[in-house]
């Protein structure tokens, strides 16, 4: 199963992911499932109890509790796929906030990026092997079995692990051997955002071959494809396509930021008491040529900022009598950053604390300016 990864997120809230059930902690990791999992747990059910009742008619009902505590144990069998990742990565020291099940696209939310191509490697490649190790002994005891509902159900769990392993080893983001062809690139290159780009096209080209799997089984092997053939076909090359595409665009948005400096995008500011008029404040701006207004409190230290969009919003002729106190925005600690911080660390500070404007502060503690978000966004698509 592919993990969602974004190294520059935030950690994950504290309360569930939306649409999913908590279902407890595995070695200090938040483990939750997707609401969607009961109906396709009972759809699963009912077709793996079809198979059962076929070869053992005189279970009767029964074959729906054989078949459903089938599907829960293919369910622990996922879960021993994704705790292989999040394992791994705790022992290299990555932060794993939350392993989420689920039949399609279950995930484990790694925090942080792979500091060298063998971590990436060892963290990726885990997951399928798991999975495929799971598979051999569910085999090894099917031979021990060798009949009864037993051999069928731990055959079928065997071939269901086959294929996840097998699956999730394709070369192509977003499945788990695209991260481990993201590291073969990464070690040949030396450049980590240039791997992820050629596991995202691998992925475009798995997505393409899945969406034309039907018609190539009836080329290739006369078979004649189903309306459900082109119904999972269509429905996984979505999946593949679209996790392909995010991280090409996640990868070349990343090779931007080194570029991106506070000190050469920060505006130049202005500092002001809290009573002083707009229309003053906004002249002062304009003599300076400065593009910000920084709200000085009685002890001197900057404690709120007077926004663009404040200013527009009052008309003109009420500027002389509207002081810039009372349409500052009181800044807060992640609303202040610093003058040397560069792409990485505004990404950051943008996602962990939204807003239209951030204090730069410099080396000393001093003003330096204030870094308008509008004036990242332009920097981002300018370049």
């Amino acid at each position: 199963m592919s993990e969602p990864r974004d190294p520059q997120s935030p950690a994950q809230p504290a309360g569930p992911t939306p649409g999913t059930w908590v279902l407890g902690r595995v070695k200090g990791i938040k483990l939750t499932m997707r609401f969607t999992w009961l109906p396709v747990a009972v759809l699963l059910a009912f077709g793996f109890s079809s198979i059962i009742g076929a070869q053992f008619p005189e279970l009767g009902s029964w074959r729906y509790v054989a078949a459903f505590a089938f599907v829960v144990t293919f369910t622990a069998s996922i879960l021993l796929h994704e705790l292989a990742h999040a394992l791994v990565a705790m022992r290299f020291g990555i932060p794993v906030s939350e392993i989420n099940l689920g039949f399609f696209a279950a995930g484990t939310h790694i925090e942080g990026e792979r500091k060298t191509p063998f971590e990436e490697f060892a963290v990726s490649v885990v997951g399928p092997l798991a999975s495929l190790l799971v598979g051999g002994l569910a085999y090894v005891g099917s031979r021990a079995v060798d009949e009864g509902v037993a051999y069928v159900a731990l055959f079928q769990l065997a071939l269901a692990n086959l294929i996840v392993g097998v699956t999730n080893l394709l070369p192509g983001l977003p499945l788990d051997g695209g991260w481990v062809l993201r590291a073969f690139v990464w070690k040949l290159t030396g450049n980590m955002h240039t791997g992820t780009i050629a596991a995202a096209w691998a992925g475009r080209i798995i997505a393409i071959l899945v969406l034309a799997a039907p018609v190539i089984l009836e080329e290739v092997f006369g078979r004649q494809p189903t309306l459900i053939d082109f119904v999972i076909a269509l429905a996984v090359g979505f999946f593949l396509w679209m996790g392909s595409t995010a991280s090409l665009m996640q990868a070349r948005l990343k090779r931007k930021l080194p570029a991106l400096q506070v000190r050469t995008l920060a505006r130049r500011a202005i500092a002001v008491h809290a009573g002083t008029p707009l229309s003053e404040a906004v002249r002062l701006a304009g003599g300076a040529q400065a593009g910000a207004v920084v709200v000085m409190g009685g002890d001197e230290k900057p404690h709120a900022l007077v926004s663009e969009a404040a200013v527009n919003a009052v008309a003109e002729n009420q500027r002389p009598w509207t002081t810039v106190g009372e349409v500052s925005t009181r800044i807060s600690a992640g609303h202040i950053i610093g003058v040397n911080d560069t792409g990485e660390e505004i990404l950051t500070a943008l996602r962990k604390h939204p807003a239209s404007e951030y204090l730069v502060l410099d080396a000393n503690g001093q003003v330096y300016g204030v870094l308008a978000t509008a004036d990242v966004e332009q920097a981002f698509r300018s370049r």
